[in-house]
């Protein structure tokens, strides 16, 4: 058997041979079969999340951070290459006008003594006796680590190259 209740705002109890009904919800329409143990709509307000709702929340969250973090970890990536290229695209720019202006720069085998050497300043030898000397200083404190350095020759100024797809190693 199959009913239908329909309520007002006043509190209505609706008893039958075979179940009661007790709501306080206004307009609210209500059908269900007799004998039927489903919960209503108001019953189920008063008790909250079921843990299995819980537990499908806690699945689907850490599936998308299973999803975002290796993405952001990319990027963050991509990002350093970046940063570790301009770096080492401006070094080489560096040492090619030293290398021009006649700085000797053999001594300089590493690239921790190459950037040390141009973090304390290089000074570049002047033209004439009458002219202003010049210097070349690294501002940014770069890490050596994040570059390989190929000394300069006579005929060749030394340059560096970056260390790419090592997210661990900074610039």
């Amino acid at each position: 058997m199959r009913m239908s209740i329909y309520l007002d705002e006043t509190k209505t109890i609706t008893q039958n041979s075979q179940y009661m009904l007790e709501t306080t919800h206004a307009s609210q329409s209500i059908s269900f079969r007799a004998g039927d143990s489903r919960e209503t709509l108001g019953d189920r307000r008063n008790k909250g999340f079921t843990m299995a709702e819980i537990m499908v929340v806690i699945v689907v969250m850490g599936i998308l951070a299973l999803i975002a973090v290796p993405i952001y970890n990319n990027v963050r990536g991509a990002g350093l290459d970046t940063v570790k290229a301009k770096n080492a695209a401006t070094l080489n720019q560096l040492m090619t006008t030293i290398h021009n202006a006649g700085v000797d720069t053999t001594g300089w085998t590493t690239s921790a003594l190459a950037i040390t050497a141009l973090s304390n300043g290089v000074a570049l030898p002047t033209v004439t006796p009458s002219a202003q000397a010049q210097q070349i200083i690294l501002r940014d404190s770069l890490n050596p680590n994040a570059y390989t350095f190929t000394p300069g020759t006579a005929t060749t100024a030394p340059f560096f190259v970056p260390i790419l797809n090592q997210p661990t190693i900074p610039p």
